[in-house]
């Protein structure tokens, strides 16, 4: 993921200040605190609506990683189409974002956001890869 690496920059000669060069590790077990709601507010003006999508999801989840909120309460709240989103949405499930549990439930893998401990991470894993095997199942039929 990233690594921070600081060093000092000389200003004037007599001052000081912190620098931060951010740099990939190739680790997969790395988190980094991402606050969703002001990255949502400072990137609006920036970026289109389908791309700040995952990090609307991410916020509105509980502890648990899940969504009670229908399609259509979604698609109110990002203010996007709603057949739109329901296509979005099913290519989240295919690249492995989230799952639906059922109508009005959704569930976003632990594996790339999570709230709470380390503990309650690995039960959310677990519950989260045992909806992609029931997911599977019902496929096959």
């Amino acid at each position: 993921m990233l690594e921070i690496k600081e060093s000092l920059k000389k200003i004037d000669q007599t001052e000081y200040t912190e620098s931060r060069n951010i740099k990939a590790r190739n680790t997969r077990d790395r988190f980094l605190n991402i606050s969703p709601k002001n990255y949502i507010s400072i990137m609006k003006g920036t970026s289109s609506k389908k791309a700040l999508i995952p990090m609307i999801l991410i916020n509105e989840m509980d502890k648990d990683n899940k969504i009670y909120m229908t399609l259509d309460e979604l698609s109110k709240l990002i203010d996007y189409p709603k057949t739109s989103l329901s296509v979005i949405f099913s290519e989240y499930r295919k690249r492995d974002f989230m799952q639906k549990i059922r109508n009005g439930v959704y569930m976003i893998n632990p594996l790339v956001s999570y709230k709470g401990s380390k503990y309650e991470r690995d039960k959310l894993i677990k519950e989260y890869n045992k909806l992609k095997e029931e997911g599977r199942d019902m496929n096959e039929f």
